[in-house]
């Protein structure tokens, strides 16, 4: 009877540790979605809105980089073979031009205008 006595005492124990393992596991399963989710919060408040203008008109992305040529397609509209993307620092100008697919490093407060390779229609007067 002594014997049976200490077979379950020695099953439960068996069970104990397995359910104890199974806890651990568990709890390492749920500090690696802790960790997870604290990096993921980390990258978030990494990304933020950058403002800025093309032809005077206010933009934002929450991209950090872009070509002049996808500025000029997806902010301004236009066709990047019969336009190029002109930089207004100032005084200063930096043009883009034949530069369409050097990405830029784009930060707040950037004004850009879109310059025409194009024939400039002419009124005919009167």
């Amino acid at each position: 009877m002594e014997n049976k006595g200490i077979e379950q005492a020695e099953a439960h124990l068996k069970k104990a540790e397995a359910d104890l393992e199974a806890a651990v596991a568990a709890e390492k399963a749920a500090d690696n979605e802790v960790e997870e989710a604290l990096q993921e919060l980390r990258e978030a408040e990494h990304q933020h809105v950058i403002q800025f203008t093309v032809d005077g008109e206010p933009c934002e992305t929450e991209r950090r980089e872009m070509t002049p040529d996808e500025i000029i397609r997806e902010f301004g509209a236009k066709d990047p073979a019969t336009n190029y993307l002109v930089q207004i620092k100032g005084n200063h100008k930096v043009s883009y031009q034949g530069k369409g697919s050097e990405p830029i490093k784009l930060h707040n407060n950037m004004k850009f205008q879109i310059i025409s390779t194009g024939p400039t229609p002419v009124s005919e007067g009167r």
